[in-house]
């Protein structure tokens, strides 16, 4: 027989009621008690998951469940004494859901602790609960709460993937380079395509696909073999329009731009090699960042 235990919610934002759901959907855990800001929060927060209880502060029914702690890495950093009295009694099992800071900030409460980062943005709960399937959840922690989460996030869709971290901010830097700068990447390409008179629509789809299918070939190749392109073959014509073009942004977005392509001409260098037109470019991208 499988123990469901109750989930409390300590700090139900976007990615706990994300988490939340999925778990409760999966049978593995039933709605406990939901503390926010807000009982009006609190309130949306149980709307959403399907279920819980909205509550000013956790009581001594927490001792019998799991605590999810979704509080921004700032608190979790800042007070994690301001945690443990928060909870009246020890939980089963606490986790907490930050990428960056270590789960060990939670041993004060007096359970065991882990800390599991699901690798999806959550930007939009609905549509991150709705495609959770498949997403990576790396996890840390004491092997006794890491044992008993893992069958709930794999049965909930979850990939699962166990390691001890040498540096924590380190590895939520790496997901940060490899999401969120996406998405601004994202946003110069679609400011240019729609600058060259693209419209926005088919801007979003045509850069969408060319995007998608450099991360497929990315998962096949190492960055310096899937590059390729203007700056990779060293064709000064090519540069000189991309420069060009990317000085009629606004100034923020041209250095953006400058910076982007001077990176890249050093991840082409090693690739192929340092030619003879490599420090033109180079001048070149930097005078676009001037």
């Amino acid at each position: 027989m499988i123990d469901t235990p109750r989930l409390h919610v300590f700090g139900c934002g976007r990615a706990g009621r994300a988490i939340a759901r999925r778990l409760v959907d999966a049978g593995r855990v039933e709605p406990g008690l939901i503390v926010n800001r807000s009982l009006e929060s609190a309130q949306r927060a149980a709307d959403f998951i399907g279920g819980g209880e909205p509550a000013e502060a956790l009581d001594d029914r927490v001792a019998g469940g799991w605590l999810m702690v979704g509080l921004p890495d700032g608190v979790l950093l800042d007070a994690p004494g301001t945690i443990a009295r928060a909870c009246p009694q020890p939980p089963q099992l606490v986790f907490h859901l930050s990428g960056s800071v270590e789960a060990r900030v939670l041993e004060r409460i007096g359970a065991p602790f882990a800390a599991v980062h699901p690798v999806r943005a959550f930007a939009d709960p609905q549509s991150a609960a709705a495609r959770f399937e498949g997403t990576w959840c790396v996890a840390e922690g004491e092997p006794g709460a890491l044992e008993r989460l893992r069958p709930a996030f794999e049965t909930a869709g979850g990939r699962w993937l166990a390691f001890s971290a040498r540096d924590k901010a380190a590895w939520h830097a790496a997901t940060v380079a490899a999401s969120n700068f996406l998405v601004t990447i994202h946003g110069l390409a679609r400011d240019l395509a729609e600058r060259a008179g693209l419209p926005g629509d088919q801007a979003r789809e045509l850069l969408c696909d060319l995007q998608q299918g450099t991360l497929e070939g990315l998962r096949e190749a190492s960055p310096r073999a899937a590059l390729t392109g203007p700056i990779e073959r060293g064709d000064a014509a090519a540069c000189r329009r991309l420069a060009a073009a990317a000085s009629g942004l606004d100034a923020e977005r041209a250095r953006l731009f400058s910076e982007l392509g001077r990176a890249t001409l050093a991840l082409a260098r090693e690739k192929r090699g340092a030619r003879t037109g490599d420090r033109s470019l180079a001048a070149l991208f930097s005078a676009t960042s001037g």
